[in-house]
């Protein structure tokens, strides 16, 4: 073996949650070493770079900076601003030929809710109350890191909490769209509505969603929502220089092959036969992954765990670049509904979504073109076992969803494509190594209590986890803030 290195903390994967939890204990002199598999750093939160243009991994909101929310969190902790440039309006949404733009002002978008979806007081019950539970959510859960409670000094420490924000509990065992008909709201197109966005943000519907979730999933376009010149992995990137300034490492190409404990800790193995050693070892791959890379207790836990979750998403995704011929100050993310009539076995989504490179980015592609990122979502076991059709079916899907774009995107021809490609959940098995092409996380649903999801506490001795299948789940805000809370788990557990 070669390089036989120790270090404070081995962290396994280098998405949101592990760049944070390694940026967070760097600032606290450990020294820190991350391993990607990948050539790039960032995972699902990543961007890469092909003919010309920088892509992102797929088509990506980004919010978390408001008070309480995660990326505000860890901003305030390590004392930087992440580079990002805030977008108004969030998002525009393709429904029976409306456009329906989400606004970031409550009021604006109460008014044009109203004006898509009729019944005035009914939509102001609904969109107040989800303001207002999504306010709580947002706070409690910034001061709540020993949650899900794994010890009895967890749940003193809930206690904690202001009980004035106890109201907001038994929305965990309503859906969303129990909630909504309590309002009052009975037009079917905003149930329809209500199912797309919720599929973006929590991989569930409507009325498999609870409204504690749910709630801050379908306001986040009420947070202010942002774009990264250069792509996400300008984001990572800067957490990486942080963690390199503090005497840490990051790795890229390197994956891990295994995970041992040991009586002194872990033995971490790699791809280039290297073996290094740590205390503590923060896990940023998927609890699907586990399986493949540890051993005994180790490994029996990770299955038992995987088992739980036996159904998750994957995505179709492509990359598009055009010349800029979309009309001005269009919405920089667009979800566009599709009919039956547009879809197949292999394009079995009800909605597409679609990200566009910042007009005045000319670092993601040259001056007069933009690079668009688009995603959505399949059944991801069934492209593994395509054999000889795999490429003819891959290439029919991307053909479908131009079409689609042709006719429902403003601006979008064929005539200006300089660029388009595509990828399946085999890619992301290959590329970002999520085990089945699973991606977004484990969709909310109603039959997971809140108590009831992979902790990030495993009962092995400094080994936890990080990342979109462990507490809270999805989205960059979701695996930042698992990173946040592993931070102050082990700051609980092991004094340095």
């Amino acid at each position: 073996m070669k390089n036989s290195s120790s270090y404070d903390l081995i962290v396994i994967g280098s998405g949101m949650g592990g760049m944070s939890a390694a940026s967070m204990f760097a600032k606290d002199g450990y020294r820190v070493l991350i391993l990607e598999a990948a050539h790039a750093p960032g995972g699902c939160s990543s961007s890469y770079y092909r003919k010309g243009y920088t892509f992102e991994s797929g088509a990506t909101t980004l919010i978390g900076f408001d008070e309480h929310q995660p990326l505000r969190i860890l901003e305030d902790h390590l004392g930087i601003s992440l580079p990002k440039t805030a977008i108004e309006p969030s998002m525009t949404v393709h429904l029976d030929g409306d456009e329906i733009v989400r606004w970031q002002d409550q009021d604006r978008w109460l008014k044009e809710a109203i004006t898509h979806f009729g019944e005035p007081s009914a939509q102001k019950k609904f969109w107040s109350l989800a303001h207002r539970v999504s306010k709580v959510v947002w706070k409690v859960s910034g001061k709540n890191p020993l949650f899900p409670p794994q010890q009895i000094s967890d749940w003193f420490h809930l206690l904690k909490n202001d009980p004035r924000d106890v109201w907001v509990l038994p929305y965990a065992l309503s859906s969303v769209k129990e909630i909504a008909r309590r309002a009052g709201i009975t037009n079917a197109k905003f149930y329809r509505f209500l199912d797309e966005q919720l599929m973006i943000s929590a991989q569930s519907t409507a009325d498999d969603t609870p409204f504690l979730f749910g709630a801050p999933a379908i306001t986040y376009t009420n947070s202010t929502n942002y774009t990264v010149q250069g792509g996400l992995i300008e984001m990572v990137k800067h957490l990486q220089r942080y963690v390199e300034e503090r005497g840490g490492e990051l790795h890229t190409k390197e994956k891990v092959t295994s995970l041992d404990q040991k009586e002194e800790g872990y033995i971490v193995t790699t791809s280039k036969n290297r073996r290094y050693r740590a205390p503590l070892v923060v896990s940023n791959i998927p609890v699907w992954n586990m399986g493949d890379i540890t051993t005994g207790k180790v490994n029996e836990y990770f299955k038992k765990e995987s088992a739980k979750y036996d159904r998750a998403w994957g995505a179709f995704t492509m990359g598009v670049a055009t010349t800029d011929s979309y009309p001005e100050n269009m919405s920089l993310h667009h979800q566009i509904h599709i009919g039956k009539e547009d879809q197949t076995q292999y394009l079995q989504g009800d909605s597409i979504f679609v990200s566009l490179s910042h007009p005045n980015d000319n670092v993601r592609g040259p001056e007069g073109d933009r690079v668009l990122n688009i995603s959505t979502h399949v059944e991801p076991e069934q492209w593994f076992n395509l054999n000889g059709e795999y490429d003819r079916i891959k290439a029919e899907v991307q053909e479908q969803i131009l079409e689609i774009l042709v006719k429902k995107l403003p601006g979008f021809q064929r005539q200006n494509i300089k660029v388009a490609f595509s990828s399946t959940p085999v890619t992301w098995a290959d590329w970002v190594y999520r085990k089945k092409g699973r991606v977004g996380g484990i969709p909310q649903q109603m039959d997971r209590s809140l108590l009831d999801w992979t902790p990030n506490k495993t009962p092995f001795e400094g080994l936890y986890l990080v990342g979109d299948t462990v507490f809270p789940g999805q989205g960059i805000p979701g695996v930042t803030l698992s990173g946040i809370n592993v931070y102050y788990r082990v700051q609980k557990n092991h004094k340095k």
